[in-house]
């Protein structure tokens, strides 16, 4: 299963709308601004990318080039401000802000998925490629998609659930599920929090915590006011997971810390949270970013707006496999006894073509994990409990499948194998009349009806 976190970067406003990632804010716009220092850019911001065809007579994929303008920062404020402007007097969505707001996330999404079917891709003359099956947004929620965008999904993606912990929109988050997803939503299980609260603040504020094929993960967006203090974000984290599965242990963290140092979160979980040492996506102070188009890559110091700090990782307690330079690093390959759960496949671009240009939907990349296989305990149990429900569908005795009726009494109450119990009572009888109970013989099975 491949899940990604995205963060979207919203304004920090009380509305219960996904708006607010479209609004903007300084960070994005600078974002737009410090395009250059990934990409090469001419003095008029255009930059080639390549795009794949697939050629009928060559029988193979090619990749011809073609040409995008990133737009300038004012441009990209300019951006937000007409969405502000196709909003109804008091704020309330239009038909218009209803029509770019969709645009805009169908962008992020697309983002999402070139990205990712570049980083997970097998090699080849037709190389495969996937899409993820759930992507955590951050710093966006909604409570009714339909109301917000006028649709019921949006790029492929349905809302599955949401979190609006603090009523601000910097820390909500919500859950979407591909909808042609081969994976079931039983591999899932989600957690309740806590209604919104002032009080969801700082080491008490809520994050989203899934049990993901039976390992634990924590979704983060770690408040700015205690994300430089190790005790503070442990204590942070502690909470969420206790919270969520009254236990202090995750397998897996992922999403903006806000750390300022590439190593400060895999060195503050050392030893806690069930785990020892702990793997981190950040490989020699850099991770491998997908750039627009979905199929070059690059190697970037940061995730932040500047692409100086590393806000945006993952990190595992778990035996984890971090792909850099199409190579697997942070685990031996050579151990045959070695079992990895998670896969680090690396970072998402954060622009997208809108109206003909390219902007930066966020100043923050998403982060690609893939989760390889089950728990085994969790698998095991989730077999035991597979089968109870198959034997209690299903008489002892004769194997046939029990009706609602049999359900409701408690036993097949048709049953050829099952002896029964008559008594005889006459009406107005005395009781020289009554027959004691006597059993029956078991019915002789039918050979012509196939019954056993």
């Amino acid at each position: 299963m491949i899940i990604v976190y995205q963060s979207l970067e919203s304004t920090g406003k009380k509305e219960d709308s996904f708006g607010t990632a479209l609004m903007g804010n300084s960070f994005k716009h600078q974002t737009q601004a410090n395009a250059g220092a990934v990409f090469s850019l001419g003095t008029d911001r255009k930059r080639d990318y390549k795009r794949p065809v697939y050629q009928r007579d060559l029988k193979k994929i090619t990749y011809p080039t073609s040409t995008i303008q990133f737009a300038t920062q004012q441009e990209s404020k300019n951006l937000s401000s007409a969405y502000l402007g196709l909003l109804g007097p008091e704020g309330q969505p239009t038909t218009q802000s209803k029509a770019e707001l969709r645009a805009f996330l169908e962008g992020v999404i697309d983002t999402i998925k070139k990205s990712t079917m570049n980083r997970t891709q097998s090699r080849g003359d037709l190389p495969s490629a996937r899409v993820p099956d759930l992507i955590v947004l951050g710093e966006a929620f909604t409570t009714d998609i339909e109301e917000d965008l006028g649709v019921k999904s949006v790029g492929g993606y349905e809302i599955v659930t949401g979190m609006n912990p603090t009523g601000d929109s910097r820390h909500r988050f919500v859950v979407l599920r591909n909808e042609h997803s081969r994976t079931s939503l039983g591999d899932v299980e989600f957690f309740p929090y806590l209604l919104t609260s002032d009080d969801n603040k700082d080491e008490n504020a809520r994050c989203v915590i899934l049990k993901v094929m039976g390992w634990v993960m924590a979704f983060v967006h770690t408040p700015n006011s205690i994300c430089n203090d190790g005790l503070r974000v442990l204590r942070y984290l502690k909470n969420n997971a206790r919270e969520a599965t009254e236990t202090e242990e995750l397998d897996l963290v992922m999403g903006d810390t806000n750390q300022k140092k590439s190593d400060f979160v895999s060195a503050t979980l050392k030893n806690h949270l069930g785990g020892g040492d702990w793997v981190t996506s950040v490989l020699d102070e850099k991770q491998e970013l997908v750039g627009f188009g979905g199929h070059d890559t690059f190697s970037i110091s940061g995730t932040n707006s500047n692409y100086t700090t590393h806000f945006d990782i993952a990190c595992s307690r778990q035996v984890t496999a971090v792909i850099k330079d199409g190579k697997a690093h942070a685990f031996d390959e050579g151990d045959p006894n070695v079992e990895p759960v998670f896969v680090f496949h690396g970072l998402t671009d954060k622009h997208t073509e809108l109206k003909g240009k390219a902007y930066a939907y966020s100043d923050h990349n998403g982060v690609i994990v893939e989760v390889l296989r089950w728990r085994k305990r969790e698998l095991a149990l989730r077999e035991k409990k597979r089968r109870a429900e198959i034997v209690a569908a299903h008489c002892p005795d004769c194997r046939q499948v029990l009706t609602a009726l049999d359900k409701i009494a408690r036993k097949h109450v048709t049953c050829p194998r099952q002896p029964l119990s008559i008594r005889w009572n006459p009406i107005g009888g005395g009781a020289e009349d009554e027959a004691p109970t006597q059993p029956l013989k078991k019915r002789r099975s039918d050979p012509s009806s196939g019954t056993l």
